[in-house]
């Protein structure tokens, strides 16, 4: 039966430790970078979209003030196209009422 003889120094085993502990450093950050520039990116998305949300409030509120200033508020009236009815006749007395009155005879 054959047999091994592993025979390993212990300089080359400190080598391949310290090896391996610095490629896992490097990888790990590697990925802190990546993550953190995503981070930064979405900040500054959310600062932009925060800013023109803000900007859009100020022009609104600009205008506002501008309608406030103005003396007749610009309103337009819904019946101003329709004609107006005429005010009913008030009836003077009973009479007439009975008068004016179809009687259903023909």
């Amino acid at each position: 039966m054959p047999s091994f003889d592993v025979s390993i120094n212990i300089w080359t085993l400190l080598i391949l430790v310290f090896g391996a502990a610095l490629l896992g450093f490097a990888g790990r950050s590697r990925q802190l970078a990546r993550k953190n520039r995503n981070i930064a990116e979405l900040e500054k998305e959310m600062i932009q979209a925060h800013a023109e949300l803000l900007e859009m409030q100020k022009d609104y509120c600009e205008m506002e003030l501008r309608l406030k200033d103005v003396s007749p508020p610009p309103v337009i009236p819904i019946k101003s196209g329709q004609k107006q009815d005429p005010a009913p006749k008030p009836l003077s007395n009973r009479s007439d009422v009975q008068k004016d009155r179809p009687t259903g005879t023909a």
